[in-house]
């Protein structure tokens, strides 16, 4: 009673009825891949639901960060769990959208109409990747530190506004009184925001303009399951099981332990180092970059001006003109509901191997001084592996990727196209067998 009395409130004044029966009968896709969008925005529900939680015992500045984040860590164990899970959180969160964009990319789901989600899924990897590597630095310690100079450098190295941008930021030289400050309210205010913007953008286009589906229906008409009650208990399932996988690996597997590395000190330098693995390509890239320093106006541009600004620079741009660029290529603009199978476009899953390739040999080429060291060899050696790994190795694995992708789609077309032919044996005055159609005479 009660509920029907809420229900007609709402209906006289708002209309909500109808949207709400809308809404419950909308259709949502069953495949498993879709899912992989879900598992990353329920890792960000964790993320908030933890960020929360620490910002009332995290101490933003720098004589406080590093004390306050051990001091609550061995408080209690919900300290200890709170920041492992808010860290896994985060890991699995940029993981996801990583999965849920190559997925979009090998199989055309960016077409026409859906550029714009595709642009805001690019969008949102970059804002969530930023997001990490500030809440990664908060704690002031070793590690972090050696990362933070590690940027302030690549800031530095920007033409003409370098200096300014980065004492602006460490209010001073590196490390600054506001630096901590600064990366706090980044971290938890203008980032978080801009995540959800940008997610609320994302999802806002996919329920407008319907989901992809891999198969065509002949009525034309999108396939699912309803949002009530099918879909609703699906997506709790998703939830719970993101909560629950995430929860005991923050219990389970230990993550960043800030207490063996000790407060920053800027004479003091962690080994081994590595970030973790969604800004590892970009220490790789460093690693690897030319000893190479221009001028321009006479304004010296730094070596790590390229691979730390350049080459990121470039690669956000060629992923967010992809569906452009593969519009061009194909000379398709048609409307494209659905999805293709990856071998359909063998050239499309060469160039999405080669960017994965390239991809791994930077995250790889980050770690070089700890391999150098269980491998018994000079670091010296494997740079320049890497080196020759990363232009040329790529274009290697796209290259048989796409022979590969070729070679399945022409067996399945061959599969097609075969028909089966029956012929009938008959023995002849010789002693062996002659073949002739069945019934002939």
């Amino acid at each position: 009673m009660i509920l029907r009395r809420v229900d007609r409130f709402f209906d006289e004044r708002l209309g909500s009825d109808a949207w709400v029966r809308y809404v419950f009968a909308k259709l949502y896709p069953d495949h498993w891949s879709f899912y992989l969008g879900e598992f990353a925005l329920y890792c960000f529900v964790m993320l908030v639901a933890t960020g929360v939680w620490l910002t009332f015992v995290f101490q933003p500045s720098h004589a406080g960060a590093f004390a306050s984040v051990i001091a609550f860590t061995r408080a209690t164990p919900v300290g200890y769990l709170m920041r492992q899970v808010h860290h896994w959180s985060a890991v699995a969160f940029i993981a996801a959208i990583v999965v849920h964009l190559g997925r979009v990319f090998f199989t055309a789901a960016f077409r026409k109409p859906r550029e714009i989600t595709w642009v805001l899924g690019v969008l949102l990897l970059v804002t969530a990747s930023v997001t990490g590597f500030t809440g990664y630095s908060l704690p002031d310690d070793t590690l972090s530190g050696t990362g933070l100079r590690i940027a302030d450098a690549v800031l530095l190295s920007i033409p003409f506004i370098g200096g300014w941008a980065a004492d602006l930021l460490n209010g001073g030289g590196y490390p600054g009184p506001l630096l901590i400050p600064h990366l706090y309210v980044i971290h938890v205010y203008f980032l978080p925001v801009t995540i959800g913007a940008l997610l609320a953008l994302h999802l806002g286009l996919v329920f407008y303009q319907k989901h992809t589906q891999f198969e065509p229906d002949p009525a034309h008409v999108v396939v699912g399951r309803r949002f009530w009650p099918d879909y609703t208990l699906r997506t709790l399932a998703v939830f719970f099981a993101t909560a629950g996988v995430v929860t005991l690996l923050g219990a389970l597997i230990e993550i960043n332990p800030v207490e063996n590395y000790g407060p920053y000190h800027d004479w003091l330098v962690t080994n081994p180092a590595a970030p973790d693995w969604y800004a590892a390509w970009l220490d790789g890239a460093l690693r690897l970059g030319p000893a190479v320093e221009w001028r321009i106006f006479g304004h010296p541009v730094p070596a790590v001006f390229w691979p730390g600004m350049v080459l990121p620079t470039l690669a956000f741009l060629l992923v967010v003109a992809w569906p452009w660029i593969d519009k061009t290529i194909t000379k398709r603009d048609e409307v494209g509901d659905v999805l293709v199978p990856p071998t359909a476009a063998p050239w499309r899953v060469g160039v999405g191997a080669a960017l994965v390739t390239a991809g791994v040999v930077l995250t790889l080429a980050a770690s070089d001084d700890q391999q150098a060291v269980g491998a018994h060899v000079r670091v010296t050696a494997l740079v320049t592996l890497y080196r020759i790994l990363f232009p040329f190795g790529s274009i290697a694995v796209g290259l048989i990727a796409a022979l590969l992708a070729a070679e399945l789609r022409a067996s399945r077309a061959g599969r097609g196209a075969e028909r089966e032919r029956v012929v009938e044996l008959v023995r002849n005055a010789e002693g062996g067998f002659d073949a002739r159609e069945p019934h002939s005479t």
